[in-house]
């Protein structure tokens, strides 16, 4: 155990320090750090979605990674809803409240995932998260703007992610055996090599504190932990999900809230206070909680 803690977890979260203490120290400001997090999200992840899906293997079991992601927004839609009706809250805070439990961070968890499961297996994230992005730009979209745009517009939005694009490329890079050439292909694996560590650098140097709404943000990620590994205990059972299937879903129940959160309250006029708190606590409780569940797993 101390093996795999040194080796593999103490990178990530050295990481995570370094990109913290240079924002403290003004070499980083928040701002560049969300320039590098797009980054990620624009270049790095799909260089390793393209490197991971262009030499997968093909199974019947593949559809099950995304139907249980949504699977998943399905029941938490619902039971949110219950909930933040029984909580004495604002509308502003239900809203928040439910938003945050949905989301499924899974670039918090790709550098860990990278580290203990390897860049050939990202395609598997990537497939999970496939169901995931999808209902986080429809369904989470759609508690906080009621009345704008319809869901084919947001299904298109979907479709025209990076994340999409580069799964698409990857499989039929493998479907038809073309190969890229030779510099472009070690190009895209440079690249996708330092992506775990340029998230960690990123999310250390955005990370800001706060914690005034405490309790309720304690109450959200409670319900968002449990209720994901309520649901997906059942899809386990239901579903043909393999082992990386579900350790998917127990690392996306530990995952922190996303950050389309925060983006959806200040496009809305939400309560962005409580959305800065649960970010930031659920950020800390991730960290400890999937380096315990990877050690463990281990």
């Amino acid at each position: 155990m101390l093996e795999i803690f040194t080796t593999k977890l103490m990178p990530i979260i050295l990481y995570f320090l370094i990109g913290y203490s240079l924002k403290r120290f003004g070499v980083l400001k928040k701002e560049e750090a969300g320039v590098l997090i797009r980054l990620v999200f624009y270049l790095m992840s799909p260089a390793v979605i393209i490197t991971s899906m262009s030499s997968m293997k093909f199974s019947e079991t593949l559809i099950y990674y995304p139907i249980s992601a949504i699977c998943i927004h399905i029941f938490m839609y619902f039971l949110t809803l219950i909930i933040a009706n029984k909580l004495k809250i604002s509308d502003k805070e239900k809203v928040i409240f439910r938003g945050s439990t949905l989301i499924m961070n899974m670039t918090f968890v790709l550098p860990f995932f990278i580290v203990f499961f390897g860049e050939e297996n990202v395609y598997l994230l990537s497939l999970f998260d496939a169901g995931n992005l999808l209902m986080v730009t429809t369904v989470v979209y759609s508690i906080f703007i009621t009345n704008s745009g319809s869901l084919l517009n947001k299904i298109k939005t979907v479709l025209k992610s990076p994340l999409i694009i580069s799964m698409i490329i990857g499989a039929l890079l493998n479907i038809t055996g073309i190969r890229l050439p030779k510099g472009v292909e070690i190009t895209i694996q440079n690249i996708a090599s330092i992506t775990g560590t340029v998230i960690m650098i990123a999310l250390g140097a955005y990370f800001t504190p706060k914690f005034s709404k405490l309790k309720l943000s304690v109450i959200v990620i409670l319900v968002k932990m449990l209720g994901v590994v309520f649901i997906g205990t059942i899809l386990r059972k239901v579903l043909p999900i393999d082992e990386m299937g579900k350790m998917l879903i127990l690392l996306g129940a530990m995952s922190p809230v996303g950050n389309n959160v925060l983006s959806y309250a200040l496009i809305t006029d939400g309560d962005v206070e409580m959305a800065t708190n649960v970010i930031s606590l659920s950020n800390i409780v991730s960290f400890i909680a999937i380096s315990v569940l990877l050690v463990l797993f281990n």
